[in-house]
């Protein structure tokens, strides 16, 4: 018992991981054949208490703690996997840690995201995760909802994304989806709650997951559908970049699951919004550089919460409590618009060029291009230079979609002019000359290097060898796939993610124990167990 209350009810977050130490060693030494019947029987004190333990301390709003509750998990499965299958009880355990186990390989903290992948492809190292997961069906589904309302944002963002692993995974498997069916609605209004959250990356990742929903359950995402295009298009309009091309992404998934009728009224607000940017207000680059400086303009800004990229807000809705009631943040700019919708361009792009279904011909996109390319000509205010490096940046993926003839022979005279006097302005910012360098590197091999040279004069031809020479001076690090801060690449229909790699290089990685480096193994990181 005070085991129990040091690791549960003790309010010193280390007095709470060194209880969970102790149980750590205390199943080390249960592994004989003597003691082996505490670790066995379902009854046991010692087996009681564990899965008591862990089934809080896996939920702690303190990553010190959930880490030391992870190692008990897996040390505690570890000793299981050592006997029969028939001796271990699992189902007794089952509906109390797949649930969290899941959740946890999507937390936040690096250290914990990493260690719970790694145990469960112990714990499913011959497959079966996914059986396992649908044969707890109720409780994961109960769970995620439970912590989508959670109080820790943080655990709202995994919870996000969990969901949407069930329903991609789980909801598109002909032989387990059944076993989700029951609560797909519960589910997507867990969604559509985190969807109105205060906090931006809780409101980012519900903007994914309920595209990848859509994605997994048309018919049953319809009702919602209105409400969902508009938060969609307003999450397209965000201050903050990465939100604007999720929500890009998001759009991408509904055109897959609602097809041509959802595409033209996409195209419709695409050709609605792309000019915002020519109703930014002027304003000089000095203007705006004093602005930035000037204490008063920063006075009642947003407020973030300690070691998080997280705001320091509530959770959305009456009621809510968290470490601050700060709700001020600065307006939307046109300019804002413009960039998500050279995203959502991307994404339709994307969408139709791999769609059988759905098609976008030259008559249609030809005027949507020429739009972009006027658009991202504007120069009376600062952020233009953002606008183009979006465009740049966004650009040679457009290419490789829309492939390389018919790129070559409708679309690449548009952009030559505008990209190269990106490389050749001294004023425009640094970010922006490089993203334009990087994308006529990168368009010069899709469409060949003497047919892209062929379409400059002599002046660009000088320019583009000045940029290459510059380019292959750049340092060539390593570079491997970080996370995400917001979970593992890959895992969620509609990202662009690669097989999961460590954040912490392999040395360090053996601090944890039992951790092995995620490359050594199958890509995906232990996602192909569930």
């Amino acid at each position: 018992e005070a085991c129990e209350y040091s690791c549960i009810t003790h309010v010193n977050r280390h007095v709470r991981a060194a209880g969970i130490a102790v149980l750590e060693h205390w199943i080390r030494c249960s592994t004989n054949e003597q003691h082996s019947h505490l670790i066995l029987e379902p009854k046991s004190p010692l087996r009681a208490t564990i899965v008591k333990v862990l089934k809080l301390t896996l939920g702690d709003n303190w990553s010190q703690v959930r880490m030391a509750a992870s190692v008990l998990c897996r040390v505690f499965w570890q000793s299981l996997l050592n006997y029969p299958e028939e001796s271990r009880h699992v189902e007794t355990v089952y509906p109390v840690l797949i649930p969290r186990m899941c959740l946890n390989r999507f937390y936040l903290a690096q250290g914990v995201k990493l260690y719970s992948h790694e145990t469960w492809r112990i714990l499913f190292s011959n497959g079966g995760g996914l059986e396992a997961v649908a044969s707890q069906a109720g409780p994961v589904c109960r769970y995620y909802v439970k912590m989508c309302d959670a109080d820790n944002h943080v655990v709202r963002e995994a919870a996000c994304q969990a969901v949407a692993e069930l329903a991609n995974k789980l909801g598109t498997h002909p032989e387990f989806s059944a076993s989700l069916q029951p609560y797909v609605q519960t589910l997507l209004q867990a969604l559509l709650m985190c969807f109105h959250d205060e906090s931006w990356p809780v409101r980012d990742e519900a903007c994914l997951a309920c595209g990848v929903f859509c994605r997994a359950y048309p018919e049953e995402c319809l009702p919602e559908l209105p409400m969902l295009k508009e938060r969609w298009t307003e999450q397209l309009t965000d201050q903050i970049w990465s939100v604007r091309e999720d929500a890009a992404v998001a759009l991408g998934d509904a055109i897959v699951a609602y097809g041509n009728d959802m595409l033209q009224e996409l195209l419709t607000f695409f050709r609605k919004t792309m000019p915002s940017a020519r109703q930014q207000p002027a304003m000089s680059l000095e203007e705006y550089k004093r602005n930035q400086n000037d204490i008063e303009s920063h006075t009642n800004s947003q407020l973030y919460s300690c070691g998080s990229l997280a705001p320091k807000l509530r959770k959305g809705g009456a009621g809510r409590i968290g470490c601050s009631s700060c709700d001020i943040t600065r307006p939307k700019a046109p300019w804002e618009a413009s960039d998500g919708c050279i995203y959502l361009l991307r994404e339709i792009i994307g969408v139709c060029s791999s769609q059988e279904t759905l098609s976008l011909d030259d008559n249609t996109l030809l005027p949507l291009m020429q739009e972009v390319v006027d658009v991202c000509r504007v120069n009376h205010f600062p952020q233009g230079d953002e606008l183009r490096a979006t465009l740049w940046r966004q650009l040679p993926e457009m290419a490789n979609s829309l492939g390389k003839a018919r790129f070559k022979r409708l679309y690449l005279e548009l952009f030559v002019d505008p990209l190269f006097s990106n490389l050749e302005r001294n004023t425009a910012s640094a970010l922006s000359r490089h993203a334009a360098g990087q994308c006529a590197e990168e368009l010069s091999e899709i469409v060949g290097s003497m047919i892209f040279r062929g379409r400059l004069d002599d002046f660009q031809k000088s320019t583009f060898d000045r940029v290459l020479r510059e380019r292959q001076q750049m340092p060539k690090g390593p570079v491997h796939d970080a996370f995400s801060p917001f979970g593992p690449p890959g895992l969620l229909a509609g990202s662009k993610g690669m097989p999961m790699e460590p954040a912490l290089p392999p040395k360090s990685l053996g601090m944890h124990p039992g951790i092995t480096h995620p490359g050594l193994h199958a890509a995906g990181a232990g996602i192909t167990h569930l």
